[in-house]
């Protein structure tokens, strides 16, 4: 039996299949080249889950710096991309708000890029839920989470705002920092924050 979450995989798979994911920079997300020359306190080298991984540019990254990367999507044929672009990569897919109980407190990290402006609205604090699940304690959510402009509720992508951010981690999370990076992607300037949430 079809379900809605296949419908939605399906819908993602269709875009990848045409070769036209407009989120695929093709390489890691320059925030994240810098985050290794700030050379942050909280972050050392660890056991990292990468949310909705894509062609996994970002997951690889993180693994050329000594990270146990884990990489995790939930349409097929971008775990066939991500596979194809970096075979050594460990790609699962999965649901991410599935993956509680199998992975309980097995990650350091949950890194953050561009998945959870995907997430359905209502389905929000579902996605912290699953990173609180999956996250040791005293963990780390972060990354670079998209867009902060005026409201549109029109997407995928879908907008942001700060308090919406709250709202979905409050009582999970703890926000360590929240800042616009120095250098974003393309249109994707002054519309994405680097942020640090510590799991309480």
């Amino acid at each position: 039996m079809r379900t809605k979450g296949n419908e939605k995989a399906e819908s993602w798979d269709k875009i990848y299949r045409e070769g036209n994911p407009g989120w695929d920079i093709k390489k890691p997300a320059p925030p994240f080249e810098d985050l290794f020359k700030q050379n942050p306190s909280w972050l050392k080298a660890g056991s990292l889950i990468s949310f909705g991984c894509g062609g996994g540019h970002d997951a690889n990254f993180f693994a050329q710096n000594d990270f146990n990367v884990t990489a995790v999507d939930f349409a097929s044929e971008a775990v066939k991309l991500a596979r194809s672009n970096y075979p050594q990569l460990n790609v699962i897919q999965k649901n991410i708000l599935e993956l509680s109980p199998e992975y309980d407190e097995q990650f350091d990290y949950v890194l953050e890029h561009t998945c959870f402006c995907a997430v359905p609205l209502d389905h929000r604090r579902a996605y912290m839920e699953s990173a609180h699940a999956i996250l040791k304690a005293g963990a780390y959510l972060f990354g670079l989470f998209y867009r902060f402009d005026p409201p549109d509720q029109d997407g995928p992508p879908y907008s942001l705002s700060l308090e919406d951010l709250e709202d979905a981690y409050s009582g999970l999370f703890t926000l360590e920092e929240n800042a616009i990076p120095k250098r974003s992607h393309g249109r994707r300037t002054q519309r994405e924050r680097f942020i640090v949430l510590k799991k309480i």
